[in-house]
């Protein structure tokens, strides 16, 4: 692993379920580990959804071995969101891991796509 390539900052995040102040469950984003990261964009494509264009690019993000990041998390780098299609560990030595995954534009479609992937996880 070339370590000077893994000079961007880039932090885990899930949502997790609280409770407030009127005993109401809400969900709420926590910052679960920042980490140094390569991320670099591998390929774009556009695709036509409900009558409009819109971009999607996918990256793949490169970092040391950590075995508690899982897919239902998403990244956070700068003001830009991820979500995580796949965690790779490189030749299976748990020294490097390969994340592949898409940018996402708003936080509401953040959102959309997390809750997606609870419903994949609990069935």
């Amino acid at each position: 692993m070339d370590i000077g390539r893994t000079n961007k900052r880039v932090t885990f995040c899930r949502y997790v379920e609280k409770e407030n102040d009127l005993f109401q469950t809400e969900q709420r984003i926590e910052e679960v580990k920042t980490v140094w990261a390569s991320v670099e964009p591998t390929r774009g494509r556009e695709y036509q959804e409900a009558q409009r264009i819109r971009p999607e690019l996918t990256y793949k993000i490169t970092t040391r071995y950590h075995r508690d990041i899982t897919p239902d998390m998403f990244v956070k780098f700068k003001d830009r969101y991820f979500q995580i299609i796949s965690i790779i560990n490189v030749r299976e030595r748990n020294e490097m891991i390969e994340i592949i995954c898409t940018e996402k534009l708003t936080e509401k479609l953040l959102e959309e796509c997390t809750k997606r992937q609870k419903k994949m996880i609990n069935g």
